[in-house]
């Protein structure tokens, strides 16, 4: 028998497991396995020759003989070589020993994205940002080589000790002027399911725009440390990618910037063509907001204050986000209470008892019971808020706090002295949920229970917490709480769970796709069980959210519908209530509506969201006592959440009590700093009070924390009154590129054109605002704030008759309305008929409305050169000063 070698060949190894310490050929000697794919294994080599470090990546024995296998390896080589950039991995060379095919290429030192994420989670804001960087400009350069990688993933994206990262692996990537021969087929799905694109998917063909889908998931893992699809099988990850929409990143880690998780679903679109074209687009996107400072925008659809045509008049507060109806809990502020003071803390349990059901952590798969705990959560806020001897947070009012990991900084955040959390856990069928509930005024946990069963049983299981957590909270609801706290919205479970899953899609971003994905969701329930109350009133809202959108009045009738059946149903939900006031609202039914909301809160007695709601139906009749009471209610439940306050300013700004408007607005600053439509709210009452050196910086400030056609539209008015028509136009434009068919920029522009001499144009853009008005009309009309548009509309155009019957009209629906006052004035200005002019003019400077606005406004032209109009300009300086 021979002596064994020193040093082991290939000659006697099978090339799928080289060991290391053995010598592969007279160049390299194998160091260590640096990780394996489904073609081949890399190993650390040293490379004699050159006296360094290299990796080898070796085909598998098995695949060696197959030609497709063996062409996605040399093509690897071809068109990785075609690219040198600094962030993708360096292909040295194809070589070949005792037959076994081989790439030499860079090494580096380090790991995977895999592995990092792994060991590490979710990364910091800051360093996702620089990874995805330079993943930008790597696939940047490979694309303007005419190459797309079509396999990103973490496992492909190496990262050194310096956070340095190197693309690799362009085993599957595809030229882009023309097929490889022998390597693709169409309608053959290439790449790991986990990471493909919806049109990867299905087979259909690709582009770069499938690579900046898979950029988008990667960055959606760094900043989230999950992946927004996951499932039990590679079909119902795939199906998800062509069917579902992720949740919005800053849901599951709230201290991103939400520019950054704008910048992420914008690569997950699922059509291609609404994504980023190009690399360089997202890291034009990722420089600017790094540049600029930019780490917090606002996150909701906001109420505004809107700009008629040349002026900006306060808009009816947005309804707000669909769901549960948001109840109280914190102690009582008083509107007077002095500005800049601190929000009050936890209140004491002698002051009640103020109760925020925290949104219940997932352990464990995250696709497939997200849904599940938000429902759970929403189920049980519901049931809580019936009761009058208890103060719940709703849950859409919880998700626009601060997230920390400390429950009493939650809890004086929310004002609350009880918390309940909770986990859920699933596996095959079965789920586990573990419910607490802690006393942070006094530090300490009163309650914990697990309640376990099978998914069937989730309404069972909703009774048993519900049970469970109001003997913990040592309650004693009446007979009737009793009643209504024990009764399901359906026993069809498989219903239940398409609710769920619609109104999980209502809470991510409001689009218009994720809308029509509720809208299948609650069809589907209703088809499953037809007496399912709940489940209209999701439609209902869809609906009304889409008509919203698309101003199209078929949705607005769905809604109604919806609405109405939900109310045949039930007559004995808060949310069917909700929902139909919120109907007769937008297609203005005021009587109706504020009878449906006050029905809504006779049934959940402490809600906010139900005393905002039930404050724009008095408004919209007129009846300005009633509407600031209902507003001033809802703070009051309510202080601490700023979209209350802004509710209550934009009231007072619509019936001409500036200074408080103001206030309100400033509160609004003091509980959301960074909150945009505050200062665009706030710049409208400085427009309205004169003081022009502080409204344009106002709105300057609202648009720099959030771009926003109003705000544009409001800042192109203020140049109009300083006669600056340029910079109006260029603004008014910006606010229309940002919203075609935003009606009030339209007839803005159209001012802007006219007085600059731009008349051609400008008649056509009156006609556009015309049409754009009356299609608002068609569905709600009784919309004082439209006739109000078109009265101006109509007297810029010549049309006196048409002009004075609608601002006439819209003044008997809001008689105390003083914007409509004003407009009033205008009117007769145009149509020639100056003593009336003046006399309407008169009362609306008695009633609070702007001297130097009317000073300043060229419409008004006719009227400024007469003497009358001298002397009353003199009688409001003496009153202003």
């Amino acid at each position: 028998m021979l002596p064994l070698d020193d040093g082991a060949t290939l000659e006697h190894l099978d090339s799928t497991s080289i060991p290391a310490g053995v010598d592969f050929g007279p160049r390299y000697h194998v160091e260590s396995v640096l990780g394996s794919g489904g073609m081949g294994k890399v190993y650390k080599v040293h490379d004699r020759e050159l006296g360094r470090m290299v990796a080898i990546k070796v085909l598998r024995s098995d695949v060696i003989s197959q030609p497709v296998a063996l062409q996605r390896f040399k093509q690897e080589l071809l068109l990785a070589s075609k690219i040198s950039h600094t962030n993708i991995l360096r292909i040295h060379d194809l070589g070949e020993f005792a037959g076994v095919k081989f790439i030499s290429m860079a090494y580096v030192e380090g790991g995977d994205l895999t592995q990092l994420l792994k060991r590490e989670g979710r990364l910091a804001p800051e360093r996702a940002i620089g990874i995805m960087e330079q993943l930008c400009k790597a696939l940047a350069a490979a694309h303007a080589a005419h190459i797309m990688h079509r396999d990103l993933k973490p496992q492909n994206i190496l990262v050194d000790r310096d956070d340095h990262i190197y693309v690799s692996d362009f085993g599957l990537a595809k030229s882009l002027e023309a097929n490889l021969a022998g390597v693709t087929r169409t309608g053959v799905v290439l790449g790991t399911p986990h990471y493909m694109s919806p049109e990867q998917v299905e087979g259909k063909p690709v582009d770069q725009r499938s690579d900046i889908y898979a950029l988008g998931l990667i960055l959606y893992e760094m900043l989230t440390g999950i992946l927004p699809f996951a499932g039990d099988s590679t079909y119902q990850v795939m199906y998800q990618r062509v069917h579902q929409v992720p949740k919005r990143p800053e849901l599951l880690n709230p201290q991103l910037p939400s520019y950054l998780s704008r910048i992420c679903l914008r690569c997950l679109e699922k059509n291609p063509a609404i994504r980023y074209q190009t690399a360089d687009d997202i890291l034009a996107d990722l420089r600017a907001k790094r540049s600029s400072g930019n780490t917090r925008t606002v996150q909701i659809n906001l109420p505004v204050l809107t700009r008629r045509t040349w002026l900006i008049a306060a808009a009816a507060v947005l309804a707000a986000v669909v769901g549960a109806l948001g109840i109280p809990q914190v102690r009582h502020f008083v509107f007077g209470r002095k500005t800049g003071s601190p929000i009050s803390g936890i209140p004491p349990l002698s002051d009640g008892k103020f109760v925020a059901i925290l949104p219940i952590r997932v352990l464990g798969d995250q696709a497939s019971l997200n849904y599940v705990a938000d429902g759970l959560v929403e189920a049980l806020s519901a049931k809580l808020f019936q009761l009058r001897d208890l103060h719940t947070t709703s849950p859409s009012e919880i998700q626009k706090v601060r997230r920390s990991s400390s429950m009493d900084d939650m809890a004086r955040q929310l004002g609350v002295n009880l918390v309940v959390s909770g986990t859920i856990q699933g596996g095959g069928d079965k789920l586990r949920v573990v419910t607490s509930l802690d006393d942070v005024t006094n530090g300490r946990r009163l309650w914990t229970q697990e309640f376990s069963g099978v998914q069937q049983d989730l309404l069972t299981l909703e009774d048993q917490i519900y049970a469970k957590l109001v003997e913990a909270l040592a309650l004693k609801p009446s007979p009737e709480e009793a009643a209504r706290g024990g009764m399901h919205p359906t026993e069809n479970i498989e219903a239940y769970d398409l609710y769920l899953r619609g109104r999980n899609a209502m809470r991510g971003q409001l689009d218009v796709r994720n809308v029509e994905s509720a809208i299948g969701y609650f069809e589907a329930a209703i088809k499953k069980d037809a007496g399912f109350a709940l489940a209209y009133t999701g439609l209902a809202d869809a609906s009304l959210r889409i008509y919203r959108e698309k101003k199209d009045t078929v949705w607005a009738e769905k809604a109604l519908s919806a609405s109405q059946q939900a109310a045949r149903l039930d007559d004995n939900l808060a949310e069917v209530h909700t929902a139909l006031g919120s109907v007769y609202s937008a297609t203005g039914k005021s009587a109706g509506a504020i009878a449906e909301l006050q029905r809504a809160l006779k049934l959940a007695p402490n809600s906010d969201e139900g005393y905002r709601r039930l404050g724009d139906a008095y408004r919209a009749s007129g009846r300005r006592d009633e509407a600031i009471q209902a507003y001033q209610k809802g703070v009051e439940v309510s202080p601490y959440y700023w979209f209350n306050w802004n509710a209550l300013g934009t009231a007072y700004y619509r019936f001409g009590d500036n200074q408080k408007a103001l206030q309100a607005f400033q509160r609004v600053t003091e509980l959301e700093p960074g909150n945009a439509a505050a200062y665009r709210n706030m710049g409208a009452v400085y427009f309205r009070q004169d003081k022009w050196s502080e409204c344009i910086p106002t709105f300057q400030k609202s648009l720099e924390l959030e771009k926003h056609s109003v705000t544009y539209s409001n800042l192109g008015t203020a140049y109009f009154y300083l006669k600056q028509y340029d910079a109006a136009v260029k603004n008014f434009e910006k606010a229309l590129e940002m919203n075609p068919n935003y009606e009030t920029a339209v007839g803005n522009l159209a001012d802007a054109y006219r007085w600059s001499g731009r008349k051609q144009e400008a008649m056509p853009m009156y006609d556009k605002a015309i049409m754009l008005a009356y299609k608002d009309l068609q569905v709600n009309p009784r919309a004082a704030a439209t006739m109000e548009h078109l009265a101006l509309y109509y007297a810029k155009k010549g049309d006196s008759e048409k002009a004075l019957e609608f601002i006439q009209h819209a003044r008997s629906i809001e008689p105390q309305n003083i914007s409509l006052l004003y407009t009033q004035a205008v009117v007769y200005c145009l149509a020639g008929r100056e003593a009336e002019s003046l006399a309407a003019l008169n009362e609306a400077l008695q009633k609070g409305y702007s001297l130097e606005e009317t000073k300043n406004d060229p419409e008004l032209v006719p009227l400024q050169r007469l003497p009358q109009f001298a002397q009353l300009v003199k009688n409001f300086s003496k009153k202003g000063n």
